[in-house]
């Protein structure tokens, strides 16, 4: 028997967030839209959280569990891509959570647009980042524009947007292996040059936050030493990138685009 395929598949990749990891599924199961399926990549966890996914997929034939060695969230990211079967692709982390109608007005905003995806803003208690909130929709078709209202030189999340299966497929990229941080924006820069229409979605909001267990917060010295190195290739790689597509400009006033004052202009 051939299963009826979801209209959004939901990509988790999860490496021992125990503490936080039920938030995050039971605010997809509390969406209003209903139609997805959730791909929980355990990336080796080595705690409680492949039993938690279990018991998920036990209850929840919406839910996906894929149990593998440690290998990154790069690689997880890109087996939940390769089983993904929905029209669009919405990548989560394991220790956040969404909105209840977040699905519900992404996917009817990127349908109505005819986009190739749809960003949301978001809010954090992160303390090295800020929030970015939208105050109207906007449909976007020129590349310069959509850097600009994303201001993805900067706040490179690839969790803030629900992409077309097929934009992606047809762009070929996959997540850089082997980074232990920014991957996700070195991949989100070339999705995004390639892409056709964006559109702008407010009034919905991903919520990014604080895992004190997180790699960003590890005390393993070779870990960090990695983490730094990675940064300063992801830095020379984004201005890099700016440079040879124009974006320049945005490059130069990518911090001063989070000043309250500054981001209307750009936001809108």
């Amino acid at each position: 028997m051939t299963l009826k395929k979801p209209k959004i598949s939901v990509i988790i990749p999860v490496y021992e967030v125990e503490r936080y990891l039920r938030r995050c599924l039971d605010s997809v199961i509390a969406q209003t839209f209903t139609d997805w399926e959730a791909i929980c990549v355990d990336d080796g966890s080595m705690d409680d959280s492949g039993k938690i996914l279990d018991e998920y997929a036990a209850r929840d034939k919406r839910f996906r569990v894929i149990h593998k060695e440690n290998a990154g969230v790069s690689a997880a990211r890109n087996d939940g891509i390769k089983l993904a079967r929905g029209e669009f692709v919405h990548f989560m982390d394991s220790d956040d959570f969404i909105d209840p109608d977040y699905y519900e007005k992404m996917i009817d905003a990127l349908v109505r647009a005819g986009a190739d995806a749809a960003v949301s803003g978001f809010v954090t208690n992160v303390k090295y980042t800020k929030g970015l909130r939208y105050r109207r929709t906007r449909v976007v078709r020129n590349t310069f524009k959509i850097f600009k209202r994303t201001n993805a030189l900067s706040d490179g999340y690839v969790w803030r947007y629900v992409f077309s299966k097929k934009f992606l497929s047809d762009c070929g990229i996959s997540f850089p292996v082997g980074m232990l941080t920014m991957e996700d924006m070195n991949f989100l820069l070339q999705i995004l040059v390639r892409m056709r229409v964006l559109v702008v979605v407010p009034d919905v909001l991903y919520h990014y936050m604080f895992n004190d267990l997180s790699l960003l917060n590890t005390r393993d010295a070779e870990k960090r030493k990695k983490m730094k190195l990675d940064y300063k290739a992801s830095k020379e790689f984004r201005r890099a990138f700016a440079r040879e597509h124009g974006l320049m400009w945005l490059w130069r006033m990518r911090k001063l685009q989070k000043l309250p004052y500054v981001g209307k202009f750009f936001r809108g």
